[in-house]
């Protein structure tokens, strides 16, 4: 990802070969090549190719010298890596103000200047705590959260090297491994408990550096160019490597132990690199020295290329190839017109402050150009463009109030809405669909003097499903609290409510396999999502009181506020992000609701699907309210346009 020069390392061919591996798989997997659900793994490749490389350069420096030249140092980094950064960061932000809507585009400008200030791994780690964040896949810079682990271990990696390199080889690999087995314990920690964590902060990834930096102190060093077992151990270990592109996916506890696979593969192949008679013949060749060569700018280029290109033309095959050439034509017109002049520049070679100063400026007109992005983004006054962000991000009355409990919460929240002098009570039972509702009814209640009580959790679906299967794609995790919470919800309304009916909403056809959910493996089957429904139903039977499960909302499964956005923007038209129903409502899953419903005594089903679609069409906007806040929530604004829908079909009920 990160080119170090060629004199400086000793360059080695093979190296050059494994960065193609690395970048290719990541672009690959980012441009949705079926089959490569692991090629993320990439990333990791280049940390550990980062770590030996680093590590090989500082420690001969020290052995040469006894001492090290950080400002030089640091210097190099700076014209190798921070010119191209730049160019990329600049295009990026102007073409995003004329495709992303101005709401997006403060977004991106956030991100940017993060980026420029080597903190986007730390910013999107904060994004992914909000559970209605914008979806980090529609962010240009994403990407960039590597760069910023990588440019966080060249801030603290030299000054390790400086004190631990002046003892012996003894002292410096038993300082490497309480680096690494420190890292990779907390690694493993986090990934089960605060995947995000693990997944984005520099600490947990450090084992990762400091599994190339152990190469880097050559152990085995005869073993390794003997012809025989270093070059089978070199085959294995890139067989390894590929395989794991393919076996690894986004559902796993990653990165935790499931890293050590690409992690390990990748440090044999440095290891027995020098060996002819290994993979590294491969590696030389042409093909892998281009993409290799290019690796850093491709890099910084695929992704900025395909969310803004996915957003002009779609995601298709045919465009993916599109964005795939576009790379390779700007990263190679970036190597040939910046960074080759630049890291060949004379006069910067001169004097190392003047790298330094360099990519001071560099760095501080990226946070400009991103600061400035957001103020003019910030400064568009468009009542449209207001209409649609204040609609898609307004929370509900229960969000707002704490009453949302969170994905790992294992203790309900009971929150009460209404009158002081009710006539009856009224309990809802849900995750976020439906708490999406509680605004309206809400409402309802203190129009008709009833209670509502809330018993609602993030990504917890009300059907008793195996715990195995309770999945946030968000957090990437499971929950295993999700079954305790909706036991101890239920109790609690058994013991302390004494409702009038229970109201049921879950999103259903998002957990059911088939083409209405992304829960890859993590989705049950249809036959156990009914038996799941009928299992908490038939828990609720005793209770006496009426049991009401709304039909889930038609689920658009694309970030609608997001489109509406732009297509005001670009001034498309509205129905461009409209859906068919057929595409967005699963009649399978309904039919297994009503089968579990009808067994039930006091059970029946409320559906709203034709007060939110038209017809055969799911429209973004119904009667010029936003229908839609994301992917699969309605708005605030929407369910209180249903209110009166939603109150007489209670009313019946009751």
């Amino acid at each position: 990802m990160q080119p170090v020069s060629r004199a400086a390392t000793h360059f080695r061919a093979d190296v050059e070969g494994l960065r193609a591996i690395a970048v290719l798989s990541v672009v690959a997997f980012h441009y949705g090549v079926p089959g490569l659900t692991g090629g993320f793994v990439g990333v990791d490749v280049f940390f550990v190719i980062s770590g030996f490389l680093i590590t090989q350069l500082l420690l001969r420096e020290i052995a040469a010298t006894g001492k090290l030249d950080l400002l030089g140092f640091y210097g190099r980094r700076a014209k190798r890596l921070l010119p191209a950064a730049f160019a990329v960061t600049l295009t990026t932000l102007i073409i995003g103000y004329f495709v992303l809507a101005p709401f997006e585009q403060k977004e991106m400008a956030k991100s940017a200047a993060a980026s420029a200030l080597y903190a986007a791994n730390v910013w999107l780690l904060r994004q992914s705590m909000n559970y209605f964040a914008p979806e980090s896949s529609l962010n240009p810079f994403l990407h960039t959260w590597s760069l910023s682990v990588e440019e966080q271990f060249y801030l603290v990696w030299p000054a390790f090297l400086l004190i631990v390199g002046r003892f012996s080889q003894k002292i410096i690999l038993l300082a490497l491994l309480i680096v690494v087995f420190g890292s990779f314990a907390a690694c493993i920690y986090l990934t089960y408990g605060k995947q995000a964590w693990a997944f984005y902060l520099a600490p947990p990834r450090a084992w990762e550096f400091g599994a190339g930096a152990l190469i880097a102190t050559r152990p085995f060093e005869r073993w390794a160019k003997q012809p025989g077992s270093s070059s089978i151990v070199g085959w294995l270990s890139f067989a390894i490597l590929i395989l794991s592109f393919f076996a690894i996916d986004g559902f796993m506890a990653f990165p935790g132990v499931v890293a050590v696979v690409p992690v390990a593969a990748t440090a044999l192949l440095l290891l027995t690199g020098n060996n002819p008679a290994g993979p590294s013949a491969l590696l030389r060749t042409h093909p892998f020295q281009f993409f290799g060569a290019r690796s850093y700018a491709i890099y910084l280029w695929h992704w900025p290329i395909a969310v803004l290109g996915t957003v002009l033309v779609g995601s298709t095959a045919l465009a993916n190839c599109l964005f795939f050439v576009m790379t390779i034509v700007l990263s190679s017109l970036s190597l040939a017109w910046l960074e080759h002049p630049i890291r060949a520049s004379h006069w910067l070679a001169q004097r190392s402050v003047r790298s330094i100063v360099m990519g001071g400026a560099v760095t501080l007109a990226a946070t400009v150009a991103g600061i400035l992005s957001f103020a003019i983004a910030q400064h568009v006054t468009n009542a449209a463009q207001a209409k649609i962000v204040a609609s898609t991000s307004k929370y509900s009355l229960s969000s707002e109030s704490g009453c949302l409990a969170g994905f790992t919460t294992q203790s309900p929240t009971r929150c009460v809405f209404g009158p002081s002098s009710y006539t009856k009570t009224i309990v809802l039972l849900g995750d976020s669909h439906a708490d999406q509702w509680t605004t309206a009814l809400a409402a309802i209640a203190e129009q008709r003097g009833w209670r509502l009580i809330t018993y609602l959790k993030a990504s917890c679906p009300i059907a008793d499903i195996p715990v195995s299967k309770v999945y946030s794609l968000r957090l990437r995790r499971l929950s295993p609290q999700c079954a305790s919470w909706r036991e101890q919800a239920i109790a609690m309304i058994k013991t302390q409510d004494s409702p009038d009916a229970i109201l049921l909403a879950q999103f259903s056809s998002g957990n059911v396999k088939g083409p209405f959910t992304n829960l890859g493996p993590h989705a049950v089957s249809i036959e156990t999502w009914e038996r799941g429904l009928f299992g908490a139903l038939k828990e609720l039977e005793p209770v006496n009181a009426k049991l009401i499960v709304i039909r889930d909302n038609p689920t658009p499964y694309h970030p609608v506020g997001n489109c509406l956005a732009r297509a005001e923007w670009r001034r498309l038209p509205f129905s461009t992000c409209s859906r068919s129903l057929s595409l967005t409502t699963s009649n399978e899953v309904f039919e297994a609701e009503q089968r579990a419903v009808s067994s039930i005594n006091n059970a029946r089903m409320i559906d709203l699907t034709s007060s939110i679609c038209t017809g055969l069409v799911c429209p973004a906007i119904r009667d010029g309210v936003v229908v839609y806040r994301d992917a699969n929530h309605l708005t605030v604004d929407f369910t209180l346009v249903l209110m009166d829908r939603l109150a007489a079909e209670l009313t019946a009920a009751l």
